[in-house]
């Protein structure tokens, strides 16, 4: 396996941190905004948001005014013609029209995802009732593995994340009036991001989070993971673990709690419209 092996981590998350310190430095010495701009790095993001939950606690210690939206960098270095995702754009009804508008300036094509996700430092922030999107540039084989190093970075995407970046930042930060939050409540949020701290076991699979139909869409498929060994492939839907419904990221994060590392479990899903049935045993995640 991967352990014991240097995790270079180049597009997650290099690639957000490389935006966030180039964008400081350049927006530090051409703009003079309104509201104060937070350039924010945090740890502890997979072992459960740590650092991002403790900044936004503690936040009236740094300001005292409340915090008027997030903007998130993870994972942003392969575009390679795609489409930039914006997750979470559910926690405000201006972020499609705000997107929408940079679109229209920067030629840039972005897709706002209105789903509501808990799979970034944006979700400290959503908790609390904060509007926050991610910036996200979709998922990899790379993921998690030895392979992420810079090597496979797209530059010209990091280059069109970080216009994209910069636009909605400049705005937001001379926007007078709030924007309308229109997430899930603090209850509700708190209850999904448990899923993924609790979560031990992983198939090896990632979703597409572009995805808007039954079940879910395989984005990528980790190399060696149970999902490749066991036959899934890019462009999969699942639809079933052991014969129980899977229709979104809730249900299929609240299954995987139900099991642990070693389990061999039935999937369902779908390719090219014909459904199949596999055994997978799960890994640790």
């Amino acid at each position: 396996g991967d352990k014991g092996k240097i995790h270079y981590g180049a597009d997650d998350n290099a690639s957000g941190i490389a935006i966030l310190i180039e964008l400081a430095k350049t927006m530090a010495k051409t703009i003079k905004p309104k509201r104060t701009i937070v350039f924010l790095a945090c740890s502890g993001e997979e072992a459960g948001l740590i650092g991002s939950r403790y900044f936004v606690a503690h936040r009236k210690e740094y300001f005292k005014k409340e915090i008027f939206a997030n903007i998130n960098l993870d994972t942003d270095g392969s575009l390679f013609g795609k489409k930039i995702l914006i997750l979470n754009g559910n926690t405000a009804k201006e972020w499609k029209f705000i997107f929408m508008g940079i679109g229209y300036t920067t030629g840039i094509k972005t897709e706002v995802i209105n789903k509501q996700l808990d799979a970034s430092d944006q979700f400290a922030f959503i908790e609390q009732n904060i509007p926050a999107v991610q910036l996200f540039t979709g998922a990899t084989p790379n993921y998690h593995r030895p392979s992420d190093t810079f090597d496979k970075i797209d530059s010209n995407g990091l280059v069109k994340v970080a216009t994209v970046a910069k636009e909605v930042v400049e705005y937001l930060a001379n926007r007078t009036n709030p924007m309308t939050f229109t997430g899930n409540t603090e209850k509700e949020s708190t209850t999904l991001s448990s899923q993924q701290e609790n979560r031990s076991v992983t198939t090896g699979s990632i979703p597409a989070f572009d995805y808007n139909g039954e079940g879910i869409k395989i984005g990528a498929v980790i190399q060696n993971s149970p999902a490749e060994k066991a036959g899934l492939k890019k462009d999969d839907i699942i639809i079933a673990f052991d014969g129980k419904k899977v229709s979104n990221l809730k249900e299929y994060s609240n299954l995987l709690k139900q099991y642990k590392s070693g389990d061999t479990i039935k999937i369902s899903f779908l390719r090219n419209q014909v459904k199949k049935t596999i055994s997978l045993k799960l890994a640790e995640r």
